[in-house]
This record gives C-alpha cells, sequence and structure tokens, in this order.
C-alpha cells in the first residue's frame, strides 16, 4: 500500500511544481513578449503535471524499494540511508518534471531550476553521506566471483562526506562539461545552436544526482529517447524543432528506474580508462550522427503550426 501513499503525495508536489512552473513560464512569456497560455491550458497541464508526478513518484518508489532496481554489490546503504536515498532521488524527479514542462513550454530552462538543483544534489549528498548510486571509483579489475569483491578505497567509508563531496561534484563538472562539448559540436553540425546553456546546467544538476557515471550514461541514452519519442512528436506536431532538454530528463528516469540493470552490465567500463575512452569515442561519433539526421531532417517539408 506504500505506492498509493507516495500516489497521494506525488499529487500534492504535482500541485505545488504546477505553481512554479506557471510562475515561470509567465515569466519568461513576458520577457519574450510572446502571448499569454488561456487558462485552459493552464489547467490541463496542472492536471498532467499532477498526474504524471503522482504515477512517477509511486513507480519509483515501487521500484526502488520492493524491486530493488537501484542495488549494486559494492552500495549498500543502510535502512534510513536507502529510505532517505529515495526522497533524494524523488527530489531529481520532481526538478526533471519542472523543467522539462518550462522547455516545452518556452524552450528554456531556467537557472533557479537547475541551479537550485546542483545545490540541492550536492548539499544533501554531503550532509547524509550516503546517498550514491556507485562510488567515486571502483576498480572490478581485482574481483574473483565468489572470492573477492572489486577494489574499493578505505578512505570511501572512513571519510563518507568527502567522498559524497568528491563524488557529486565530479558528477555536476562531467555533466556540465560532455554537454558543452555536444554544444559546441552541434553547433558546427548543424549551423546553430541545438542545445542551449539550460541544458548545460541540466546535465550538472542530473551529475550532481547520479555521478559522473550515471551522467555519461544520461548523455549517451538521450539521443535515443530524443530519435523515438521525439521524432514521433514532431511528426505530429509539425515542429521541425523541439527542446534537448525532455529527453535528457527521460534518459534519467530511465538510468534512476534501471540502475541495477545499467550498472551490470557497464560496471567494467566505468572501472577502465582505455574503456571510457572507447565509449567516450563511440558517444562522440554516435552524437554526430545523430546531428546529421536531424539536419536531414529539418529539410523535409512539414506543415506549420501557430
Amino acid at each position: 500500500m506504500s505506492f498509493l501513499v507516495f500516489a497521494l503525495i506525488g499529487l500534492a508536489v504535482g500541485l505545488g511544481i504546477s505553481g512554479w512552473v506557471e510562475r515561470m513560464c509567465q515569466r519568461e512569456r513576458q520577457a519574450m513578449h510572446w502571448p499569454a497560455v488561456s487558462s485552459q491550458i493552464r489547467w490541463r497541464r496542472c492536471l498532467i503535471l499532477m498526474g504524471v508526478t503522482a504515477v512517477l513518484f509511486a513507480a519509483f518508489e515501487f521500484a526502488a524499494m520492493d524491486l530493488r532496481l537501484q542495488d549494486c554489490p559494492e552500495v549498500q546503504p543502510s535502512g534510513t540511508g536507502r529510505t532517505l536515498r529515495l526522497v533524494y532521488h524523488l527530489a531529481l524527479i520532481s526538478l526533471l518534471i519542472v523543467a522539462t514542462a518550462t522547455d516545452f513550454d518556452s524552450y528554456l530552462i531556467p537557472d533557479q531550476i537547475t541551479v537550485v538543483g546542483v545545490f540541492v544534489g550536492i548539499g544533501m549528498a554531503v550532509a547524509v553521506g550516503d546517498l550514491q548510486l556507485c562510488h567515486l571509483w571502483v576498480d572490478w579489475h581485482y574481483a574473483i566471483p565468489h572470492l573477492r569483491g572489486p577494489l574499493i578505497p578505505a578512505w570511501y567509508d572512513i571519510h563518507r562526506g568527502w567522498h559524497a563531496l568528491a563524488w557529486s561534484c565530479t558528477g555536476a563538472i562531467v555533466g556540465a562539461a560532455v554537454t558543452w562539448i555536444a554544444r559546441m559540436v552541434s553547433s558546427h553540425v548543424l549551423g546553430q545552436e541545438a542545445m542551449g546553456l539550460g541544458d548545460v546546467t541540466l546535465m550538472a544538476m542530473i551529475g550532481s544526482f547520479l555521478g559522473w557515471q550515471g551522467v555519461l550514461m544520461v548523455f549517451l541514452l538521450a539521443p535515443i529517447a530524443g530519435l523515438t519519442v521525439g521524432v514521433m512528436i514532431s511528426l505530429v506536431s509539425g515542429k521541425t524543432y523541439l527542446p534537448y532538454g525532455p529527453w535528457l530528463g527521460l534518459a534519467a528516469l530511465f538510468v534512476l528506474f534501471f540502475w541495477s540493470w545499467l550498472w551490470e552490465r557497464t560496471r567494467l567500463i566505468f572501472s577502465d580508462w582505455l574503456g571510457l575512452g572507447i565509449l567516450a569515442g563511440a558517444g562522440t561519433l554516435g552524437f554526430v550522427a545523430l546531428l546529421g539526421l536531424v539536419r536531414l531532417y529539418r529539410a523535409i517539408p512539414t506543415r506549420k503550426h501557430l
């Protein structure tokens, strides 16, 4: 029955999210001299945000606490730590919903979402010291099945606050850096910006909650979300431009929900510098190929909507 409790919590949080989104969207529309949305659209958006938040809260609580889809061998939080980690990630989900709603409305992700989110991610991680999905660095080359686990530095457990600070800050820096590089590449390939500064700060926020390994997974999965869901939405709506932030958020949700499955299949790569280099190269080539496809897609005539 706990998922019903979290669904109700999600409804209440969704109502608060709706009010926050409306205030930011109204301000951004006024700054860009866009017309205000009708009351009907505002009510519809409020109901959608409440429903989405309720469903995600209930589903994530069930996935994390009952199905244990975030468990991995080298990170074993206490009962209290597991509960606090749930709250931690529900905060990230809430911020992702706000960022997605504002990006769809005005093609902007305000700093008051992402910068505040970075401070929340780092601050909560340091305050608790037991919220990470994986450690800063784990060497799986020393693991022997059924005999010995991976090599984990002892100071992680002795100085949990410092480890949490290093883990969260590294995630924020890596998230911002890879997105900034992708932004520069997209500007060169497309001849115009395909990603904004809001996407850079959004990935910094995601990295502060998920760590550098998790945010790299998000970066690699986001183009898949954009090609599948994004292209379908674009074909239906007739728009040749869709914001990239929602696909980063969708990829972050996928990583949150299926962390255990993803980590089991990629952990050897994340403990090997050569593997990381190959992954980075493949990711860069894939991103460039995606941008080329986007450029071809934009050349296809579509019906326009006001």
